[in-house]
């Protein structure tokens, strides 16, 4: 367990490594990043919105990850950082290929200087790293809560009245059922009996 946490925490550093300076620059120099938009190969009016998604997006994954002590959310900035990292690799995937006309790069900081081919290489790694992340913050069947089953028994059916036991008294059948417990003991309907 704690060799598993371990490489979560190093897969969290090395996402928030990737995302808070992209996301930074893209916000810092918002006129840049928007004329770099319009030159991609994709449709125009997608720049217009992509403009505003793509940093709030990264900045997003950056703030999920970095937050404290919540698996949920580590899982949820992992699946960010994955879908995010599995459309900009195929974008670049695209241009290795030949399938634009043109291949501008508008990607920043240090991977600014890489090859299509290199920056192919980076985001496939980067990608395989986030879903490795959302392997290892997946829930296991002991840290899930509605997990946990109760028993109940239930009477099927009495025997007939001339059928006792060595004492005197009745047989009666039971069988004992188990059942998921989907919700938690403060909002059962009949906390007494439910305690």
């Amino acid at each position: 367990m704690e060799k598993k946490s371990i490489i979560v925490g190093i897969i969290k550093l090395a996402l928030l490594a990737l995302w808070v300076p992209v996301a930074v620059e893209k916000l810092w120099d918002l006129s840049g990043f928007y004329s770099t938009l319009r030159r991609q190969p994709i449709p125009q009016w997608s720049a217009d919105i992509l403009f505003w998604l793509l940093p709030l997006l990264e900045l997003g994954a950056a703030i999920l990850l970095a937050w404290p002590r919540s698996r949920r959310r580590t899982q949820q900035g992992m699946w960010l950082s994955a879908i995010l990292m599995l459309v900009f690799t195929l974008f670049i995937l695209f241009g290795v290929l030949g399938w634009y006309e043109k291949r501008p790069c508008g990607c920043g900081s240090v991977i600014s200087g890489l090859s299509w081919n290199d920056h192919l290489w980076f985001n496939a790694v980067f990608f395989l790293l986030a879903v490795l992340g959302v392997w290892l913050t997946w829930p296991t069947r002991q840290a899930s809560g509605c997990r946990r089953k109760y028993r109940k028994s239930v009477q099927i059916f009495r025997q007939p009245a001339e059928t006792r036991d060595i004492s005197g008294h009745f047989i009666v059948k039971r069988c004992v059922f188990t059942f998921p417990k989907r919700f938690p003991r403060k909002f059962a309907l009949f906390r007494r009996r439910a305690l």
